[in-house]
C-alpha cells in the first residue's frame, strides 16, 4: 500500500504537467488503456488468462461497475479537478475518501471503528493539511482555489471510496484479472464519450516527453490497483484506505524535488502526524 500511495501521489505532479497538451477525458482513455494493455500482456506471459472466465454473473458485474468507477469516473472527475486547482490541494481533497470509505464500510460492510480509530483519521487528516499548507506553492489558500474544481476533487474522493467497498466484494478473485477487466470497460467507456464528442482532436499533437509521463501513470497506476485489490483481499477496507493518506505527502515530496519547494518544519511535523494518525487507525480497527 506505501508503493501504491507513491504512484497514486506521484500522479498530481505529473498529471498537472501532462495537462498542459492534452484533456483530462483525452488523458483518462490513454492511461486506463495503458493499463489494460500492461496487464494483459502480463497475464498471457504468465498464462493467468484462464482466470478471466471465473469472473462472470455477479461478479462480472460488480468488476464492470468497478471500472466504470475508477477507471472512467474517478479519473475524469480527479483529472478535471487537477486543471483548476494545485496539485498539491487536489491530493488533500482527495485524500478524503478515506473518511468516505470509512462511513461506508460501516454502512454495507459490517465494519467498525473504535473511537481511537477515528481519532487517527482525524490526526492524519490534520497532519496532511499542514503539509500542504506549508508548501508555498500548494497553499490552502481560499483565493487559490476553484471552488467548481474543489467540488469535483471531492466528489472523485467519494468515487474513489465505492471503488474500495465494491473492490472488498471482489476479494476472491485474481485482482490483475479484475482490474484488467475494469480499466478495459473505463478505457471503452472514455472511448465512447470522446467519439461522440468530438474530443479526439489534439490527442496525437503532444510531445514525446508528455508521453512517456502518459505510459508511466498507465502502467504504474495499474500496477498499484493490483496491489490495491491484493491488500483488500487480506485486510479491511478501512485499514487499506488508511494508507491513502501517504499519497498526498508523496505529492509534496516529489512537487518540492521537480519545483524547489521548501521541507519546512511544518511539512515535517505533518509527516509525523500523518504516519502516526496511519498507525492509530489501523490500532483502531475491529470487525
Amino acid at each position: 500500500m506505501i508503493l501504491a500511495a507513491f504512484v497514486w501521489g506521484s500522479g498530481h505532479p505529473a498529471g498537472k504537467i501532462i495537462l498542459r497538451e492534452i484533456t483530462p477525458q483525452q488523458l483518462t482513455l490513454l492511461s486506463s488503456m495503458s493499463c489494460g494493455i500492461v496487464l494483459a500482456i502480463w497475464l498471457t506471459l504468465t498464462k493467468k488468462t484462464r482466470s478471466l472466465s471465473r469472473i462472470r454473473g455477479r461478479a462480472l458485474t460488480l468488476t464492470l461497475a468497478s471500472g466504470a468507477i475508477m477507471f472512467f469516473l474517478y479519473p475524469n472527475l480527479s483529472f478535471s479537478a487537477l486543471r483548476l486547482i494545485p496539485a498539491s490541494a487536489n491530493s488533500i481533497l482527495v485524500a478524503t475518501s478515506t473518511i468516505f470509505v470509512a462511513i461506508l464500510a460501516v454502512l454495507f460492510l459490517r465494519e467498525r471503528l473504535r473511537t481511537f480509530g477515528y481519532l487517527g483519521i482525524l490526526v492524519s487528516f490534520v497532519g496532511i493539511a499542514l503539509v500542504i499548507a506549508s508548501t508555498e506553492l500548494g497553499s490552502l489558500n481560499v483565493a487559490n482555489l476553484s471552488v467548481f474544481g474543489s467540488i469535483l476533487a471531492l466528489l472523485g474522493a467519494v468515487a474513489s471510496a465505492l471503488y474500495a467497498i465494491v473492490g472488498r466484494r471482489l476479494a476472491m478473485f485474481d485482482a490483475m484479472c479484475i482490474t484488467l477487466i475494469g480499466a478495459a470497460f473505463g478505457a471503452a467507456l472514455q472511448g465512447v464519450l470522446l467519439g461522440i464528442s468530438g474530443g479526439f482532436s489534439g490527442l496525437f499533437g503532444a510531445s514525446l516527453e508528455t508521453y512517456g509521463q502518459i505510459a508511466y501513470w498507465g502502467v504504474f497506476s495499474g500496477l498499484a490497483y493490483v496491489a490495491y485489490y491484493y491488500c483488500l483481499a487480506r485486510m479491511e477496507a478501512t485499514r487499506v484506505s488508511s494508507f491513502i493518506f501517504l499519497s498526498p505527502l508523496f505529492a509534496s515530496l516529489l512537487s518540492s524535488v521537480a519545483l524547489g519547494e521548501q521541507l519546512t518544519a511544518p511539512f515535517l511535523t505533518g509527516l509525523a502526524l500523518t504516519l502516526g494518525g496511519i498507525w492509530v487507525t489501523q490500532r483502531g480497527q475491529t470487525t
